[in-house]
């Protein structure tokens, strides 16, 4: 009687979680009959589902994917409701082919916890499992160090702790983002399979030229935004370098909005940094007004077009959106 909780604030570890299931539970060949997504669905969809018997001979994964089901205040229907007590009787009767996940991200310092008291909680307690996925806060550099160390290992690749320790204070404690910073250091290293702390500061220091020209563009320098910006053209991928702009611009526009009504410790909590790296923002944006970051948003977004369009090279596009902001 397999029934799943997967809820939490981590999106990135969710997600994993649930495609790790669906690999385990799904048979490729057949996955358009064994594999069931319902977005948001009410109660009575959710019971016809969980009713279901498959019609081949494996399994099948239901995914119920709600923000709602598990939590006080945003039910529709209330957990005594006779709906509800079919569907926890359901449940329990589950074809043992049948695998019912439910999906449950919760928005991050929201302090959402599922109801744990609801009948139906208890029900898949008992009968199936329930896994929390708990975002990482900034200060908890241990345990974001041992998660990328796991991530490592998982691409047989061997971490150095000081390695893991730098990259994890360089990027702060986005799991997604370090994520790809591994996979970037993982390339630039191969056939090396052990990272050390130089490997790291190489991969970061791109990332640093990347935010200097951002900071020139920022204060309108055209002269000095070229000149690193061509640096920057020796050695990595114009699209890259938009892409990363993007993460810098998106950032700047967030600090310097949470800034209204939050002091530099709670705008750490919402961005997921360290604080004296917010304060260093804070200080770069003071007297930058919204309307530039909003500006240079969709100048960004415009060059990216141009790009993907092939309606200019790359390099081209890239310095056309100096000269012109």
């Amino acid at each position: 009687m397999p029934a799943y909780i997967y809820w939490g604030e981590e999106e990135y570890n969710l997600e994993n979680a649930v495609k790790e299931l669906r690999d385990k539970v799904v048979d490729p060949q057949f996955a358009m009959l064994s594999h069931k997504i319902l977005n948001e669905p009410g109660e009575k969809q959710i019971l016809e589902a969980a009713r279901t018997v498959p019609m081949m001979l494996g399994n099948l994964l239901i995914e119920v994917r709600t923000t709602s089901l598990f939590f006080r205040g945003k039910r529709s229907l209330p957990s005594d409701d006779p709906i509800m007590k079919q569907l926890a009787e359901a449940i329990e009767k589950l074809d043992k082919r049948i695998h019912l996940l439910f999906v449950c991200p919760v928005e991050r310092e929201s302090g959402k916890k599922i109801d744990s008291v609801m009948k139906l909680v208890k029900t898949i307690q008992k009968c199936g499992e329930i896994i929390e996925f708990p975002a990482f806060k900034y200060y908890e550099e241990d345990k974001v160090v041992q998660w990328l160390t796991k991530q490592a290992e998982k691409r047989n690749l061997k971490l150095e702790t000081k390695a893991a320790l730098s990259l994890v204070r360089d990027m702060g404690a986005d799991l997604r983002k370090l994520d790809m910073e591994l996979e970037k250091i993982a390339v630039a290293i191969h056939p090396r399979s052990a990272i050390k702390l130089d490997d790291v500061k190489d991969v970061v220091s791109t990332n640093e030229n990347v935010f200097l020209f951002a900071e020139y563009w920022l204060n309108n320098d055209a002269g000095k935004a070229l000149s690193e910006l061509h640096r920057l053209f020796e050695k990595n991928d114009p699209v890259k370098i938009a892409a990363t702009l993007q993460t810098v611009t998106r950032r700047w526009l967030k600090i310097k909005t949470e800034a209204k009504t939050k002091n530099s410790f709670e705008i750490s909590k919402v961005v997921n940094m360290h604080k004296f790296v917010v304060e260093k923002e804070l200080e770069k944006l003071r007297k930058i007004p919204e309307e530039r970051l909003f500006s240079l948003r969709e100048s960004l977004k415009n060059t990216e077009y141009k790009i993907k369009s092939g309606e200019l090279p790359p390099q081209m596009a890239l310095e056309l959106m100096v000269m012109e902001n």
